[in-house]
């Protein structure tokens, strides 16, 4: 660990920092803070010239604990934002201009990564700033995100985040800027002439955010390329640099622009993505005149990064092409989408760069790009760790070359072929490969059974054993794979051996879960492990300790589960967080959880007691009128307030009830009135799905509350509301079916959050509570158009994935009585099983980034759990819902 000491200074660290806080630093919430980049390698030397300077301020500080560390934030891998902050400076209020001077006159001429969420104090030193959080107040934002909060004097809340450029308060005056310059709020350039991830800007420019300056299609800086580019547009946005379209002025012609950011992605060796570009540009020299693969045209620097120029080769890659226009397939429904052709096609370029010696190394979807002609022309890009000759900078992706290439040693042909097998199955499902599980034969084998689901029938045969054949671990039997794609002849693959879910097996599952749901609830509560985590655990019910604690309680006949909640529910009591009065992301779902678990815990502990939180919401968190959703709004916070009447009842606390109707009631009025309202949806984009309509944030959200609302009250009022509310939702539901079935839809229709998952749900409560079938016919629409979409869906969790679905599946064989939907519930849950690691009865479910597990309600292993329960109970109490 990097040695860290100033006299009179309080020492600590956790598994990312080591920590200098100073007794005398007043507390802060936040404010402007520093940032100091280093290089892994020259970490302590930074260190040692810094702490003299901090010795003189009152300030705290933190240090990337060591060079290992460092390294890895400055890889990128952690976030954009975390790159080149080895060292981060808190001062007293009045002060940041100081210490930033101070240190920029100790660090002159040092080298380090841009820091691309901050502006630079000095163009000659690694130091920067940017207004941001100091105690880190987190809570989960509209899209599911963990956000840093910050309130300012007028409470309005901005996300304190840091992100892949600059961003800064409205509230916030630069003090870095002079007199005239404007205020921090703008995004114009600071006192060193370069912005977090404007490379292309000259020192006070105004130049927008693109490397060339200006707007697009203006005129480029003159230091960029020698004003011979003008960006007009962005692809793609990464920690190790930006990639851009731009035109040639010279030649007239379009161009596209990349960039790598000096010692972003550093290894042992001192290799930076500046080699790695610098490798693409031997490479494609080498493969120069390869039908399908970009020409490289320009190399330059500019300041201390590199670009690369290349020809343009289409307008989107295969990734977005997919989930935009829908998967290839082989069954004669869409010719110019034809899964063998796409494959073929790719093979004829991977072919033709293997004869120049090249192995590819990083093919997968994000790397083959497709003009207009579509899957006649492809193109593969991206060869910044390829292998020529046997030699390159090394590095594969996982699930797509991580599985066969070795740490050592050169590739082979036969180590693309896997890729291609990857890539192809993307192609066809929509899904990334399996990579939850540390063994690699167990994330190939659940790839495969998730393609023998999507692609079933003999229609797809053919292409189903050339993808088992290209994913096989032995190369020969790539290879063979490889020629059988090329001369079309057929091959034989194994069906994947799929479980059969029955009650042995669902207890298993169950059993495992909730052993591991326990083992997560213990860590959380753990004072050594919560001093070193740099996040804290959120507390709330859609990615916290509540929703984890509510799903348990369904468990307690099960070994330590009771005693876990009990800690669990102990710990997030005794949190001190400023959270909104949501249920599903604030307080309402917190109450729930401490009243749920038991005497002691929850804010009502004592006769008469009260929330210390307001129980409304007088405002959205961008200052407008108060949210009316399930997730945030009204709607949620009303749900919520039911559900605790009717706990305060069972616990004979009448009075408590009372109150808790009286908030649900303030919810419907807000709601009746139009206080509180939806939150406008923006411009619909390939994933809004049904994001208007939904549960999480749209109409069928305000239903579902006025459903319960009416049932649980029997005001005719509130009955009528409901009517209408439901008939408004019943009326618009066909076209999203229709939405649904279109060959391009997303996946995101079958989802409970923002699809006909969740619209399913709130119409079969509808039918039970207003009596009105056709609301049930409805519902089992739903439910066949989330069946059709689920071998597609790459998630497991309950918002965006199959958990979700489940539920529905579960919902509508109660209310029916249909075997139909018990199968496929269960269906479900084969598919879910199939996304997994693990073994089938001891299943590691991943969470919403794929490569690991949690045990979150929304997006991790808890929500799951709920499923597989209410699947072998045969229905039973559902997070959010009143039974």
């Amino acid at each position: 660990m990097t040695a860290v000491s100033i006299t009179g200074r309080i020492g600590g660290a956790d598994d990312t920092w080591s920590y200098l806080n100073d007794p005398r630093m007043p507390a802060m919430e936040h404010g402007w803070k520093l940032h100091v980049s280093a290089r892994p390698g020259d970490l302590d030397a930074v260190v040692r010239l810094v702490l003299p300077v901090l010795a003189r301020h009152v300030c705290h500080a933190k240090f990337a604990r060591d060079p290992e560390t460092l390294r890895r934030l400055n890889s990128g891998a952690v976030s954009a934002g975390a790159v080149g902050k080895a060292i981060t400076v808190y001062p007293l209020d009045g002060t940041v201009v100081d210490v930033a001077r101070e240190l920029a006159a100790v660090l002159r001429d040092r080298e380090g990564p841009q820091v691309v969420s901050d502006r630079r104090v000095d163009p000659r030193a690694p130091v920067y700033y940017r207004y941001g959080p100091f105690t880190g107040e987190y809570r989960t934002g509209r899209s599911g995100r963990l956000e840093s909060v910050m309130t300012g004097p007028d409470g309005e809340v901005f996300d304190g985040l840091a992100a892949g450029r600059y961003r800064c308060p409205p509230w916030a005056e630069d003090p870095f800027t002079t007199a005239g310059r404007g205020s921090g709020g703008k995004s114009g350039d600071g006192p060193g002439g370069e912005p977090g991830d404007r490379p292309g800007r000259e020192p006070g420019d105004g130049a927008g955010d693109r490397p060339g300056g200006g707007p697009a299609g203006g005129r480029s800086a003159p230091g960029f390329g020698g004003g011979r580019y003008t960006v007009t547009s962005g692809i793609a946005r990464s920690p190790g640099g930006n990639v851009y379209r731009a035109v040639d002025r010279t030649l007239g012609l379009p161009v596209v622009v990349k960039q790598a950011r000096a010692f972003v992605g550093e290894d042992a060796s001192g290799t930076d993505s500046r080699h790695r570009l610098r490798n693409e540009r031997m490479v494609l020299t080498a493969l120069d005149g390869v039908t399908g693969v970009p020409r490289a045209l320009d190399y330059f620097a500019h300041r201390t990064d590199e670009y690369l120029v290349m020809s343009a080769c289409g307008d989107r890659d295969l990734r977005k092409d997919v989930l935009r226009d829908g998967p290839y397939r082989d069954d004669g429904g869409r010719p110019a989408r034809a899964l063998s052709v796409l494959a073929s096609r790719l093979l004829r370029v991977l072919d033709a760069i293997h004869e120049r010696g090249v192995v590819v190394r990083d093919l997968k979807p994000d790397n083959v790009v497709l003009d207009d002609s579509g899957a006649g022309r492809c193109h593969l890009i991206d060869f910044g760790i390829s292998e020529r000759d046997g030699t390159g900078p090394g590095g594969a992706t996982p699930g797509y070359g991580g599985p066969v290439l070795s740490a050592t040693g050169p590739a082979a042909p036969a180590d693309d072929h896997y890729a291609l097998g990857a890539t192809l199955f993307f192609a066809a499902t929509g899904l990334d490969p399996v990579i939850v599980d540390t063994d690699r034969e167990v994330n190939r084998d659940r790839t495969l059974a998730c393609l023998a689901q999507a692609l079933p029938g003999r229609a797809h045969r053919d292409i189903r054993s050339s993808i088992t054949g290209l994913l096989d671990f032995d190369p020969a039997v790539r290879t063979a794979a490889a020629d059988r794609l090329r001369t079309g002849t057929t091959g034989t693959a194994p069906r994947p051996a799929l479980p059969r879910i029955d009650g042995d097996l669902l207890d298993e599952i169950i059993a495992h879960t909730t052993a591991y749901c326990v083992d997560e609830a213990q860590a959380i509560v753990d004072p050594e492990r919560a001093a070193r985590l740099n996040v804290p655990t959120s507390i709330d019910v859609y990615g916290g300790s509540s929703g984890l604690g509510l799903e348990l309680l369904h468990h307690v006949h099960r070994p330590h589960v009771r005693s876990a909640v009990a800690a669990l529910a102990r710990w997030t009591a005794a949190q001190s967080r400023k959270l909104p009065p949501a249920f599903y992301t604030g307080h309402t779902g917190v109450e729930l959880f401490l009243a749920e678990a038991g005497p002691g815990t929850g804010p009502e502990a004592g006769p008469g007691a009260t929330s210390p939180y307001p129980a409304l919401p007088d405002r959205a968190p961008d200052g407008g009128p108060p949210e009316a959703d399930l997730i945030a709004g009204a709607a949620g916070i009303g749900l919520g307030r039911l559900l605790l009447a009717r706990h305060a009842l069972r616990s004979g606390r009448p009075d408590a009830a009372d109150r808790h109707l009286a908030v649900a009631a303030d919810c419907d009025r807000m709601l009746a009135s139009g206080t509180a309202r939806l939150a406008p949806a923006g411009p619909d984009t390939a994933g809004s799905a049904a994001l208007r309509e939904g549960l999480a944030h749209g109409e069928a959200g305000i239903v579902c509350f006025l459903l319960a609302y009416a049932a649980e009250t029997g005001d005719p009022d509130a009955i009528r509301r409901a009517e209408r509310a439901a008939a408004r939702l019943a009326a618009v539901t066909p076209d999203l079916f229709a939405a649904a079935a279109a060959p391009g839809a997303t996946r995101r229709y079958g989802s409970w959050c923002r699809g006909l998952a969740g619209i399913g749900t709130v119409l079969v409560r509808a039918s039970q509570v207003l009596g009105e079938p056709a609301y049930l016919e409805l519902a089992e629409r739903a439910a066949h158009a989330c069946a059709a979409l689920a071998p597609r869906m790459p998630l497991v969790t309950q918002c965006c994935g199959l958990a979700g679905v489940g539920e529905l599946m579960v919902d509508l064989a109660e209310a029916s009585g249909s075997e139909e939907f018990r199968e496929a519930a269960e269906t479900v849950a084969v598919l879910i099983l199939s996304r997994s690691g693990g073994s089938w009865s001891r299943p590691v479910f991943p969470d919403t980034g794929l490569a690991r597990s949690s045990a979150t309600w929304a997006g991790g292993s808890a929500g799951v759990l709920a499923f597989f329960r209410r699947l072998h109970d045969g229905g039973g109490p559902r997070l959010g819902l009143l039974g």
